[in-house]
């Protein structure tokens, strides 16, 4: 069984801004922040957005602080007239702020890049500090953290941007819990829903005592994250591999790597080459391929063809197979795979085409539409999918549907796709 979460210290996050909280900007700290306090032996309760409000984030402070080991509030700590976390949390808890000598020292010459004597100032309030709190000194910009006793257990203050706020976070935590990491076992799902991810890791789990069970989903993607509340290394590989086998094809990894990483590591692993067109999702395909470290010797590049003059020109679509079937259609997929291998030489080829929308529809093809057609070895495959959502959605799970389709390529490049 699993062990309660009433056994472990519980958390709230607090992400400040008045543009997160009409909508103008998402939240980018909240699930990183989770995540990292789950492995340092927390359970996160809560997660929240508030306004730049000194007055509503002081009280709201006040309440968390008092029934939370540990609130974590990000954003807020920066040199604008509306960067009120500090003033809102020396209300909260009675105390005063003070000027630290160290931090004045290190924003003087940021100070003097300002001509207005009120910008000068705004700079250096970032030199404020809780009275009594421990100083997080920043390693990227110029917004400090800080870490205080507060209520039952701790507050910790940190900047907003996610550069600034990971090392200070990190800082954080190992004074609050030294040498406490609990190394999580994740499994990457591609095309299963989160739901059913969960129930069938539950099942494995129910003959598995001490394993903690956490989901991670995206669109079209989520991971299962395993973590030992007792049951050693051994527990947690067997309960690792039994779900994996569960999960079958669904599970594209056992160890935490992303969908990006497997496609590269079976590719370089059996001497392949990859390249990818794209038109639907714009490039971010080859976004995820190169955005791991290494990727060149394995991925040889990618098109973004995202007219149809580009597909012809680029690609060597069929300008009469375009306006016969259409840009999102089995056929113009096919030709774009053919027509990037002959041009790249890559030994698996991958297309996607599709309508992310809100325009573009038809009764035939809705938006979500989207065909995907790979080539490796003297094997063709397509296939087409209608995707659930709204434009970010659509492009996010057709990218995710590419890499997966490039891993099943690589994997078995002379085998039907299913």
């Amino acid at each position: 069984m699993n062990k309660p979460d009433s056994r472990r210290p519980v958390a709230a996050i607090i992400a400040v801004g008045t543009e997160l909280t009409e909508g103008i900007r998402d939240d980018t700290n909240g699930a990183e922040v989770a995540r990292l306090l789950v492995f340092a032996g927390f359970v996160p309760k809560r997660h929240e957005a508030l306004p730049d409000d000194r007055a509503i984030l002081a009280a709201r402070i006040a309440e968390l602080t008092a029934s939370h080991d540990l609130v974590i509030v990000t954003g807020g700590l920066g040199p604008t007239h509306d960067d009120l976390t500090r003033e809102a949390a020396a209300d909260a808890l009675g105390l005063s702020l003070v000027r630290d000598p160290r931090l004045e020292a290190r924003l003087r010459p940021v100070r003097s890049r300002h001509r207005l004597e009120q910008a000068r100032e705004q700079v250096m309030r970032q030199a404020d500090v809780l009275q009594g709190a421990t100083v997080l000194t920043p390693s990227s910009g110029t917004a400090p953290g800080q870490l205080i006793s507060a209520g039952i257990g701790h507050l910790v203050l940190l900047p907003g941007p996610p550069h600034e706020m990971r090392p200070l976070l990190a800082e954080a935590l190992e004074t609050l819990a030294p040498g406490r990491r609990d190394t999580p076992w994740i499994l990457g799902c591609v095309g299963i829903s989160e739901s059913d991810a969960q129930v069938i890791a539950e099942r494995t789990l129910d003959q598995h005592a001490d394993i903690r069970l956490a989901m991670l989903a995206r669109p079209a993607l989520v991971d299962i994250v395993l973590i030992d509340e007792g049951a050693g290394e051994s527990g947690l590989d067997v309960a690792t591999r039994e779900i994996a086998d569960a999960l079958g094809q669904r599970c594209y990894a056992t160890d935490g790597a992303t969908l990006a990483e497997v496609v590269l590591r079976e590719a370089r692993r059996r001497n392949l080459t990859v390249a990818v067109a794209e038109s639907c999702t714009g490039g971010m395909v080859a976004e995820e391929l190169t955005s791991v470290s290494g990727s060149s010797d394995v991925f040889l590049g990618g098109v973004v063809a995202y007219s149809n003059r580009l597909k012809e020109r680029l690609l060597g679509v069929d300008g009469e197979v375009l306006d016969s079937f259409g840009a999102v259609s089995q056929e113009v997929a096919q030709m774009m795979a053919e027509g990037l291998q002959t041009s790249t030489g890559a030994d698996v080829a991958i297309s996607v085409t599709g309508i992310a929308g809100p325009g573009g529809a038809t009764p035939a093809k809705p938006i979500g539409t989207v065909w995907f057609a790979a080539i490796a070895s003297e094997t063709r495959r397509a296939i087409r999918h209608e995707f659930p959502g709204d434009r970010a959605g659509v492009r996010a799970r057709a990218t995710a549907t590419a890499l997966d389709l490039l891993r099943e390529s690589v994997l078995s490049p002379r085998e039907s796709f299913r």
